[in-house]
């Protein structure tokens, strides 16, 4: 089977800006949508493309305008000034085939976006050809933390009657796929746009910046090719594509965030097992408590902010979802409306946008209870380290009290033992058990030791007394 004039474009969406670093300064990894060309334009000869972050930056080096709700110019502002489009050729490396295409990069209020079409301009071509617009499947951007999806569109106008449109599809599919990926595609969607058949194409890849979307527009009627080249549907189209790339980011950063919420909790749940587990000698029992409401305090203030993202992430599944439903009615206003059948991308905002919103709020019903539990695990555990620091506090300052008493009263009794104790200044010092007799000096320690004693012991008497009188009032 044949085509003619077929064109490969690659719509890829990567942030600009974000909540978590400010409207003012762009992401870390701002610029890999253009570097990603400079990357591409090696792998294919096209040395237009790998100049292109040098045509975007400005003498500051920075590429578009800070977003504002104030400013609708960053609504929709094409990067490339003065002409908005740059059109490049291959160097052939030996092919017969010219390859040629356009790159158009743009900023979306907080979102780059670029445009890369690849196209031969051939009016009869084998489909097996198409294989060269995508080699190794280069049309793809590697992963980065910031890029929201990616989405291929073949439009390709099949040469002559097409008795099975199914295989003809399947065949372009294969065609444009890495032989790697093939398998994890499936069709998941058809309809009709300007008056042609268009398919969808979706895989299993849970990583919504990873390819995994493909649109396959037949050039198949009349009017399509005119209505295509005015490119009046253009400006919805991408738009929303990018809300479409927003909301399956924002879902997939939910999923990431309710599974490390769940890991905190699951931390919580250990501890609460291990109050019951405490060690029984109180120094060691205070320091272990004094780390985990330490640790507690962290992990209270981490999931809380998984919470919070949480939150916003289904705020910013609803606002795109909105958008998303905007622009599906633009393009319904801009087709062929007896024709078309648009019920694809339909299905994408009725199903899966509520489908996520309903799941986050499902995660947020089971994890906001959980933030109360912190905070009583917290107060629990503070209470029992002031009441265990208290009962330190007050032994340590009895113990201080018995011995202040103890050595006073102790000096009292070495005062004292002169007066006491006859002198003897002549009688020597003798070896111990040789006479029946104390020394002076060592009646003077004993009186000494017996004062102090006795000191030592009426005060913790009265300390316990005391103690014990204020806890039978304090009742």
């Amino acid at each position: 089977m044949k085509i003619a004039n077929p064109k490969l474009t690659l719509y890829a969406f990567h942030l600009r800006n974000n909540l978590a670093q400010g409207e003012e300064e762009p992401v870390e990894d701002a610029n890999h949508l253009w570097e990603y060309c400079q990357q591409l334009g090696k792998t294919l000869n096209i040395p237009r493309l790998e100049s292109l972050l040098e045509r975007l930056q400005d003498n500051q080096g920075n590429v578009g305008i800070t977003p504002s709700w104030e400013n609708p110019e960053s609504d929709y502002l094409e990067l490339l000034q003065p002409e908005s489009l740059l059109s490049f050729s291959a160097i052939s490396r030996g092919s017969a085939l010219q390859l040629r295409g356009e790159v158009y990069p743009l900023q979306i209020h907080d979102t780059y976006a670029i445009d890369i079409t690849l196209r031969y301009p051939y009016a009869h071509l084998e489909i097996e050809h198409l294989a060269e617009l995508n080699p190794q499947g280069c049309l793809g951007i590697t992963q980065s933390h910031s890029l929201l999806g990616q989405t291929l569109v073949l439009f390709a106008q099949p040469e002559g009657k097409l008795d099975n449109i199914t295989a003809f599809i399947d065949d372009c599919l294969t065609a444009i796929v890495p032989e790697s990926d093939r398998q994890n595609y499936w069709l998941s969607a058809q309809g009709k746009f300007l008056g042609s058949p268009i398919f969808e194409y979706n895989n299993h890849q849970e990583n919504p910046a990873q390819p995994s979307h493909i649109l396959i527009w037949l050039n198949y009627h009349p009017q399509t090719e005119t209505l295509e080249a005015a490119g009046d549907y253009y400006q919805s189209m991408i738009n929303l594509l990018c809300c479409r790339s927003k909301i399956l980011y924002a879902y997939s950063q939910s999923r990431w965030c309710n599974q490390q919420a769940r890991k905190l909790y699951r931390q919580l749940d250990s501890k609460v097992k291990g109050l019951q587990q405490l060690p029984s000698e109180p120094t060691q029992r205070l320091k272990q408590l004094k780390a985990w409401l330490t640790e507690l305090s962290q992990t209270t203030f981490a999931y809380s902010n998984h919470l919070r993202d949480l939150e916003l992430q289904r705020i910013t599944i609803e606002t795109n979802s909105k958008n998303y439903q905007f622009w599906l009615n633009q393009l319904k206003l801009i087709g062929l409306k007896q024709e078309d059948n648009l019920e694809l991308w339909q299905q994408f905002i009725s199903h899966k946008s509520e489908k996520f919103i309903k799941q986050i709020a499902i995660d947020l019903s089971y994890l906001i209870p959980s933030q109360q539990l912190f905070q009583q695990m917290i107060e629990s555990i503070r209470g029992i380290v002031e009441t265990e620091q208290a009962e330190s506090d007050r032994s340590l300052q009895n113990t201080i009290a018995i011995v202040g008493v103890g050595l006073t009263t102790a000096a009292i009794g070495a005062t004292v033992a002169p007066y006491a104790i006859p002198t003897e200044p002549q009688q020597p010092i003798l070896p111990p058990f040789s006479t029946n007799h104390l020394h002076p000096l060592t009646q003077s320690l004993l009186l000494s030791l017996v004062f102090g004693a006795t000191g030592a012991v009426i005060t913790k008497g009265l300390t316990a007394l005391i103690q014990n009188r204020g806890l039978i009032s304090g009742r």
